[in-house]
């Protein structure tokens, strides 16, 4: 039965699936979602140090194969995050662009893919709940900076810095702007960031595009009124694109013994990008009708990170705006995906030659309205009024900021566990007491880390009756069963009696077997 379960979720998306289909719809959310991603890939090949054809050919197989084997109307593909720790995890191995560099990248996305496909094997995907929304908010805010401090250097014809803190970068821009900072590059980069930012409060989904298209514009009349060399601008240049630009990563020892390097960065690159699209799958499953399967969602990003690898593709992940403007349209199936990625490759292969003009300060300050768009500020406003979610998120954002990308995400990650189980351990325990027995009625988890609260309540009541209601208790490991048994123990039960009361049947059951031949008596409630 599982492997027949297993079947099902390799199998690619049907339109026999989606029940009522909405062709037009669809189609036209998949033209509006191509749009939006080819700058979007552009700019986050230039975060994983790839040239920008990298980004391109991403928007398109990602997309294609997370949609063609996944359930729902997430769309996939490059990834601010994802690429960002590319860019980390394989600048140390090779200069950025360099075809040494482009090979580890395209072996560190199969890698990506295949831990991705254990994942779904080990049917890992129910366990990215427990990633807390306070932890999430933090990695997306935290991005959201580096991206804007790291989006500076573009827009103001800087070279590329590599300072310890953010705030040395922005001192020294302060200290000595009149010679660093280029004016042609500032114009033109600053015209993006105003335009998309007036632009997002009056038409959302296309803020993106209409920046690009004023920062574009404002760099064509500053290059016909100075030559390139007077205003130092740099382009992005041809972008060669393939029809089908096949790859495949080398696995002889040199690359080999460099992927063992990687391992613990791609482990984290693959958890991250799971994270984020079980984040989003999630929000749809509550906000939609959609029939997503958690499994198959997993399955379909894996195996689209392990195809990326031969296809000229870097690894990605469900994408958040992406999806919000897809949804918004009224796409509901992978349909809207499957087809956004042909609405790429038309859109570059008639429009492509025209992006050879674009100047690097526009991509720059696409980049800056991309990391101010991950700045939340009411998600960070309702965090104020619970402590422990407000203590994550803090955590969480000084150390992607202070210590880096990677180690603000394991600090993510274990905070999120520890807050589950500081949650999960409270106990709400009422009791209600007469003249020689005691009721004590508790509701929540008893297991090793709460059981504490109820064995010292036991111990304080080992001369009276007890009534344990455990009627509301759904789970309870063997440290709950050996407290109860050792308070048992230590009772007179010639004086007092102990009872307890369960619904479930399976509790019953583990309770006789535990506690067999001990003073006790058991109450079922019917269901």
């Amino acid at each position: 039965m599982r492997y027949l379960r297993l079947l099902s979720e390799i199998i690619p998306w049907r339109p026999s699936l989606a029940g009522k289909l909405n062709p037009s719809t669809e189609a036209f959310a998949a033209l509006i979602a191509a749009l939006l991603v080819i700058p979007q890939g552009i700019t986050f090949a230039y975060l994983a140090g790839l040239p920008p054809e990298y980004g391109i050919y991403t928007a398109i197989f990602v997309t294609l194969f997370a949609s063609l084997f996944g359930s729902s109307s997430m769309l996939g593909g490059p990834n601010t995050a994802v690429a960002i720790l590319i860019g980390i995890t394989v600048a140390p191995f090779a200069g950025r662009g360099s075809p040494l560099y482009i090979d580890y990248v395209i072996l560190l996305s199969l890698m990506v893919g295949l831990i991705q496909l254990l994942i779904w094997l080990a049917r890992g995907g129910k366990y990215f709940q427990y990633l807390s929304p306070a932890a999430i908010t933090g990695i997306t805010t935290g991005v959201g900076i580096i991206l804007i401090l790291s989006s500076l250097d573009g827009i103001m014809g800087l070279s590329p810095s590599s300072t310890l803190f953010f705030f040395e970068k922005l001192y020294f821009m302060a200290a000595d702007w009149r010679t660093l900072i280029n004016p042609h590059s500032l114009a033109i980069g600053a015209t993006t960031v105003f335009v998309g930012m007036v632009a997002k409060t009056r038409f959302p989904r296309f803020a993106i595009l209409i920046a690009m298209a004023a920062g574009y514009l404002v760099g064509l009349v500053v290059l016909g009124i100075y030559t390139q060399v007077e205003t130092e601008v740099e382009l992005l240049g041809h972008i060669p694109f393939q029809a089908l630009p096949l790859s495949y990563p080398k696995l002889d020892l040199e690359y080999l013994l460099v992927g063992l390097a990687m391992l613990p960065n791609a482990i984290t690159i693959a958890l991250i990008g799971l994270a984020q699209s079980m984040v989003i799958v999630k929000s749809l499953r509550s906000d939609t009708d959609q029939a997503i399967n958690v499994d198959k969602e997993v399955f379909a990003q894996g195996i689209a990170n392990s195809l990326a690898a031969f296809f000229s593709s870097f690894a990605g992940s469900g994408s958040f705006n992406r999806t919000a403007v897809n949804l918004s349209l009224g796409a509901s199936t992978p349909l809207a995906g499957i087809l956004s990625a042909f609405a790429v490759f038309i859109l570059i292969a008639i429009f492509g030659p025209l992006l050879s003009f674009m100047p690097m300060p526009v991509i720059a300050g696409t980049l800056m309205l991309v990391g101010i768009g991950m700045i939340k500020p009411s998600e960070i406003a309702r965090l104020f009024s619970w402590t422990g979610e407000l203590l994550v998120f803090v955590t969480t954002l000084f150390s992607i900021i202070f210590l880096g990308l990677q180690t603000g995400l394991i600090i993510a990650f274990i905070l999120s566990v520890i807050l589950f189980v500081l949650s999960a351990s409270k106990l709400e325990i009422n009791i209600t007491k007469g003249e020689e027995s005691v009721e004590i009625r508790v509701e929540g988890h008893l297991f090793y880390a709460s059981i504490d609260q109820l064995s010292s309540l036991l111990k304080r009541h080992r001369y009276d009756s007890v009534l344990l209601d455990l009627s509301v208790v759904s789970y309870m490991d063997l440290s709950a069963t050996e407290a109860i048994a050792r308070d048992l123990q230590k009772r007179d039960s010639d004086e007092t009696s102990f009872v307890i009361v369960l619904k479930s049947q399976r509790l019953l059951d583990h309770f006789e077997q535990r506690l067999e031949g001990m003073p006790v008596q058991f109450i079922q409630q019917n269901e």
